[in-house]
């Protein structure tokens, strides 16, 4: 075999792959459209089967009917299975425990941001200074600010956290998120900024 043949050799054998990697590359977002309408797939050997969830807004709507509670109520008592789900993963996975369970503190966090400035972009610092208005954020700041801390140290670390440690995370999240809500809704209620 000549240099030649080598070479066109690997090119035709390499022709296909690349072909089919531009086109996925090409066509991915009518593709991810495609997969997200999927309900079910059959294969050789099996079948899967795709459960679509409602719309987070239809979820509490609903709730709130069966219930005959307010909407708030029902954010709420979801919030309530979030962190149940968040015990049991302290566990199963108690690294991926922390680091969700920062991400419902985050999203918290962000939401009172957004209702005392609505036109501020996210990101810690900005959001920092945003809930600066709330009465109890100088206590509430120190713990944040280590809960962060935390989270950062368990996902660059290989060190996997104690079930224990996991849950006491979790549990102060918890805590933090029903204290930060609560006193985003007194300040509300009382004619503040937020």
């Amino acid at each position: 075999m000549t240099g030649l043949q080598f070479v066109a050799a690997i090119v035709n054998s390499l022709s296909w792959p690349a072909a089919f990697i531009l086109a996925v590359w090409l066509l991915r977002s009518e593709l991810g459209e495609a997969f997200h309408q999927i309900q079910s797939l059959e294969f050789p050997g099996g079948k899967a089967s795709f459960a679509t969830l409602p719309g987070y807004e239809k979820v509490i709507a609903t709730v709130a009917k069966e219930t005959g509670t307010a909407a708030e109520d029902s954010i709420t008592r979801r919030e309530q299975e979030e962190f149940s789900v968040l015990d049991a993963l302290a566990e199963a996975a108690p690294g991926q425990a922390i680091i969700y369970a920062w991400g419902l503190l985050e999203y918290q966090l962000n939401m009172i941001s957004d209702r005392v400035a609505p036109d501020q972009p996210h990101g810690w610092p900005q959001v920092a200074r945003n809930l600066e208005v709330l009465d109890n954020w100088p206590i509430l700041f120190p713990v944040v600010l280590e809960l962060r801390r935390l989270r950062d140290y368990t996902a660059r670390s290989n060190r996997v956290p104690s079930s224990a440690d996991s849950a006491r995370y979790v549990s102060v999240v918890q805590d933090l998120v029903t204290t930060l809500r609560a006193a985003a809704t007194s300040q509300t209620v009382s004619g503040s900024d937020v």
